[in-house]
């Protein structure tokens, strides 16, 4: 690609209309051979025209390899500093070295002499001749932005970096050289913060040709979503999009030159966000369980600094269908509190309603010093659990069939599930290195429950449809009683006690 000041160099100086262009230390700019004047180089495509014209306070330029996510930003924040007269400005990347490869040397490549007056390297900071200065600071560590007051932030390759760093930078945007603070951010679509906490929260995303479901009620008017195709970049050699997709594969090609958030790569359930159910309510799911005679079946995982959960999942005879339709997600707390909670929640649940609660099979194993194990705590609570079905693969297996027939579908109000559905992810392979079965053991707690439900639900989805539910309650009054001589069997149905205590 040639240099952005050739079109430039030697045309006439439109302020003093006598000297003509020359070169300078940078070949962003130029320089009147007369009056001095600085003129930017940078011509804007069209959707990078569109990016510097937004307003957003926190906006996000993601694209694929090629994309010109690095420049974009790096003259977004250049034309910030420019325009703010003694502020101060933080770029920064997650690792030092990553932070010199990209932004710090996109920025010092547009940043021609003339305009800088002091660069300290051993300290990171650049100032300018308005005297703005630009911090350079790793974010491998939180600690490292605590002192800062900044007007202006350049997040770059922000998917690697944590999500606290993004939501502590927020806190710094208050140095008062500027009231238009702001947040701007270069990155590769992923599956992380940058896409729950950002894509899904923004007021506008650009450029996407995929549709994302976000709820009205998680909008943030402040951030925007800017999405560029790696086609869209005209400074690219012809083939380029051709030759880098040779031998891909199609979620490959889908993330990293069409800069699409739904991508399959490393997803436990690539459906999952298809199975997020917008339209349908708790309350309307509550109402079917009490009047409709739908099913309930419920599970949890176990843990203290790690949370505790509990799913409930209830079934539609009708259309066969199941729905996770409420969850408890809390750590930190000792047992008696979990259950006085846990019973709250199934508080709703009338009597044979709910088929089966399941627990961490790690639940049932005892104590060395009182001979009690987790079941046996709760189980002094009223809460008795069965021990669910561990096995992983076989679990995931069953999961992914349920969401790939579409029988299946997550409430949007069970957000730390969603939350943990749509990160629940394979370890992340090199092209053409190894695969494996075992999903990255980490914020995977309603997934685990989840699993221990499914196993409880029948192989084939398609079989939940029209059961005979109720069959499972004459089969244990009937077995019940099949002991005693048939003159003293009775006809009625015991459903005496409440379903804490009557649940086995």
């Amino acid at each position: 690609m040639k240099a952005p000041n050739k079109a430039f160099l030697d045309c006439r100086c439109n302020v003093c209309s006598s000297g003509a262009y020359k070169e300078t230390s940078s070949e962003w700019w130029v320089k009147c051979d007369n009056c001095e004047r600085l003129v930017f180089c940078y011509l804007p495509m069209p959707h990078q025209l569109r990016y510097h014209q937004d307003p957003a306070k926190f906006k996000m330029y993601a694209g694929g390899f090629g994309s010109a996510k690095t420049s974009t930003c790096g003259a977004e924040f250049l034309m910030l500093a420019l325009s703010t007269p003694n502020g101060e400005g933080l770029v920064g990347a997650y690792t030092y070295p990553q932070l010199e490869l990209t932004a710090k040397k996109q920025i010092m490549d547009m940043m021609p002499s003339e305009l800088i007056a002091s660069h300290n390297l051993q300290k990171g900071i650049l100032t300018l001749t308005n005297g703005y200065k630009i911090y350079f600071r790793s974010f491998d560590d939180e600690q490292k932005l605590r002192s800062l007051n900044l007007c202006h932030v350049w997040m770059e390759e922000a998917n690697g970096t944590p999500y606290e760093i993004f939501t502590q930078l927020q806190t710094r945007l208050r140095h008062h050289a500027t009231d238009k603070h702001c947040i701007i951010l270069s990155t590769n679509p992923d599956s992380n913060w940058i896409k729950q906490e950002f894509l899904l929260k923004s007021a506008r995303i650009y450029g996407s040709e995929d549709e994302y479901a976000r709820p009205q009620k998680d909008i943030n008017p402040n951030m925007h979503t800017h999405i560029a195709r790696t086609e869209m970049n005209t400074f690219l050699p012809s083939t380029y999009v051709e030759d880098v997709s040779v031998g891909k594969p199609e979620h490959w090609i889908r993330r990293y030159l069409r800069g699409s958030f739904i991508h399959a790569e490393g997803l436990v359930y690539p459906k999952f966000e298809e199975a997020i159910e917008y339209e349908i309510t708790r309350e309307q799911v509550l109402h079917n369980i009490q009047t409709k005679g739908w099913y309930v079946y419920a599970g949890s995982d176990f843990g203290i600094q790690d949370p505790t959960t509990l799913l409930q999942v209830a079934i539609d005879p009708i259309d066969g269908m199941a729905y996770v339709y409420d969850e408890y997600v809390r750590n930190l707390v000792a047992v008696p509190t979990h259950a006085v909670a846990m019973k709250e929640r199934m508080s709703h649940l009338p009597y044979g309603v709910l088929q089966k609660l399941v627990g961490d099979p790690s639940g049932k194993k005892k104590g060395i010093a009182d001979r009690k194990s987790i079941f046996d705590h709760y189980a002094e609570y009223g809460i008795y659990y069965r021990e669910g079905d561990n096995r992983i693969d076989a679990g995931i297996m069953k999961v992914h069939g349920y969401f790939e027939l579409g029988k299946l579908k997550i409430l949007a109000n069970c957000t730390e599930t969603i939350r943990e559905g749509r990160n629940y992810r394979y370890p992340e392979i090199e092209l053409g290195g190894k695969a494996t079965d075992k999903p990255v053991d980490k914020d995977n707690h309603c997934m685990d429950t989840l699993r221990y439900i499914i196993q409880e639900l029948p192989d084939d989805p398609l079989s939940m449809k029209n059961q005979m539910y109720g069959h499972k309650e004459m089969i244990y009054i009937e077995n019940k009683q099949q002991h005693l001589p048939f003159a003293l069997q009775t006809e009625e149905d015991d459903y005496s006690g409440d379903w804490y205590n009557d649940y086995y």
